[in-house]
């Protein structure tokens, strides 16, 4: 009894083997018509079939998965057993003599399983046409590489026709757009109402030569269903269609090829007039505009390269809008210009060639050249407190009138206002020593626009770091504390490196190219508070006495 017993456990705890079959609803089919596949996998929870051998002839539409298990007894044995099924829905790619090849999973595979795909015959192709059918075509037959191209499907259907609308066209050699909307319509042909469905794509070939558009299929189920109704499978096709891609005409002089039913320039300025002044930025922004043109097409803005000036260009923004008519782009590059010189400033002329495929001929957007006026700095002026001595001034007078019978009178006026002056000019120099005596800080007020809120400007600008508003506060404060016309002439006058190096750092970070780091001002304001205490005072008091002894 022992020995029967550990034989039975034995033959218990032997392990399983997987099993797998394969079996279809149907091998013979139409090219429309879908095979069912079905695959069940006994005594295995951990492996999936390999399914991948399958695509070479046919494409998986749809997949599901269950699991079940069964359990067994017999001769005293308890056994269960775990089929997991694997449910196909598949699609000829092509007519002909197809094969669904061997499955396998671990030590165990299928039987390969040969498929006939028949094309569908001519009684059920007129049968599917009187329920549902397409209309598709283009707008042009011939197009220029990476020109647009509108393609319009129609689905009509009866009412009791049910499916899925073909999914967008996939195209090697093409960008392929879906326009915006859809359009539902009812029609009726040959006394018959449809009801019908439209969209429209835009497609952009990539290379010349023939663009084929394949035919669409549409796989539906015409009836009501329910309890009693019998529903069955309708099918409709397109016709093919195909476009001759012509290459860039030999007659373009552009550099950038640009193929659009329209394209043009325009420029708008931050300021209407715009208003030039040495070292304010002025912003200038260039748009591009297109019709039929996606946005990555449009080429960028050429750099303007002046010697009067410095530029420097924000990040271009593209946009696009679609209609049923096709795909309408626009980009927009704002440009800041800081005339670094004053006088005449002309912007040269934009001109940007393109092909029109409307009139098939070159055509040319422009933004022609303008010339403005670049005004200096606004200077700082002086207040005078003192008259300059008379006596130089009337001396030609004396001698004009040393015949004169008058000689003596004029002589006595003129020796008067001489002593006026030399008392007015002792008086300043009077004040000119109490000056000497007075605290740094105070030397500003002889000045205008005042340099006091001036230099505060500078320092918020700076705290704040905003690079564009301290370089303009600066170029206003040096104007004001040293009467210089522009940071260049204010590092010519000073020859401070420290100040040389914020200022370099400072216009690089406005005006280079590709420079996008950002700008900390306390190094900047350190330097000019120094410089403010020290050569500003020095400055200041050598001017106030070249203004009051010229001589």
């Amino acid at each position: 009894m022992r020995p029967l017993l550990l034989l039975t456990l034995l033959l218990m705890s032997l392990p399983t083997f997987a099993e797998i079959s394969a079996t279809v609803d149907r091998m013979t089919v139409s090219e429309f018509d879908l095979v069912t596949l079905t695959v069940r996998v006994t005594n295995e929870s951990t492996k999936k079939p390999d399914l991948s051998g399958i695509t070479r002839d046919f494409e998986i539409v749809s997949q599901r998965e269950s699991t079940s298990t069964s359990l067994s007894i017999g001769g005293g044995r308890q056994q269960s057993s775990h089929t997991t099924t694997y449910a196909l829905s598949l699609r000829p790619k092509r007519q002909g003599n197809l094969v669904i090849p061997a499955i396998n999973i671990g030590s165990s595979s299928t039987r390969a399983i040969p498929i006939t795909v028949s094309a569908t015959s001519a009684a059920r192709q007129q049968r599917d046409i009187s329920h549902v059918f397409f209309e598709n075509s283009v707008d042009q037959q011939s197009a220029y590489v990476q020109s647009q191209i509108i393609y319009s499907l129609k689905l009509f259907y009866a009412d009791s026709v049910g499916g899925d609308f073909p999914a967008p066209p996939v195209l090697t050699d093409a960008v392929v757009q879906s326009l915006e909307g859809e359009r539902r319509f009812v029609s009726e042909i040959n006394n018959q109402r449809y009801n019908v469905l439209e969209k429209r794509y835009a497609i952009y070939p990539q290379k010349s030569g023939t663009l084929t558009i394949p035919r669409e299929v549409f796989r539906g189920v015409r009836g009501r269903g329910g309890f009693f109704g019998q529903r069955e499978q309708v099918t409709a096709v397109s016709d093919a269609i195909t476009v001759d891609i012509k290459p860039k005409p030999t007659a373009f002089t552009g550099t950038t090829w640009i193929a659009a039913r329209s394209f043009n320039l325009t420029e708008r300025w931050t300021e209407q007039p715009p208003q030039f002044k040495v070292g304010e930025p002025v912003n200038r922004i260039l748009s591009m505009h297109a019709v039929g043109l996606t946005g990555s097409l449009l080429p960028p803005f050429d750099p303007i390269e002046l010697a009067n000036i410095k530029t420097y260009a924000d990040p271009t923004t593209t946009s696009e809008s679609t209609s049923t008519n096709g795909i309408a782009s626009r980009s927009e590059t704002t440009i800041g210009i800081v005339p670094i010189k004053p006088g005449e400033l002309t912007l040269p002329e934009i001109r940007i060639p393109w092909w029109n495929t409307k009139t098939d001929r070159e055509e040319f957007a422009i933004i022609p050249a303008a010339t403005y006026d670049v005004l200096p700095v606004e200077g700082i002026v002086l207040v005078p407190t003192a008259t300059a001595p008379l006596t130089q001034a009337a001396q030609p007078q004396v001698i004009q009138e040393a015949l004169s019978p008058w000689w003596m009178v004029l002589t006595i006026a003129l020796g008067i206002l001489w002593l006026f002056s030399s008392w007015q000019w002792l008086h300043l120099c009077q004040a000119l020593r109490e000056y000497k005596n007075e605290e740094p800080n105070t030397g500003h007020v002889l000045y205008e626009p005042n340099e006091d809120a001036l230099f505060k400007d500078l320092g918020k600008a700076c705290k704040a770091n905003k690079a564009s508003e301290a370089h303009r506060c600066l170029s206003l404060w040096s104007q004001a504390r040293f009467k210089t016309e522009s940071l260049q002439a204010l590092q010519s006058q000073l020859k401070n490196d420290a100040l040389d190096k914020e200022i370099t750092n400072l216009e690089n970070v406005l005006y280079a190219d590709n420079t996008h780091q950002a700008w900390q001002g306390s190094e900047l304001l350190s330097i000019t508070k120094i410089l403010r205490q020290q050569k500003g005072e020095k400055h200041a008091k050598h001017d106030l006495l070249t203004e009051l002894n010229p001589t």
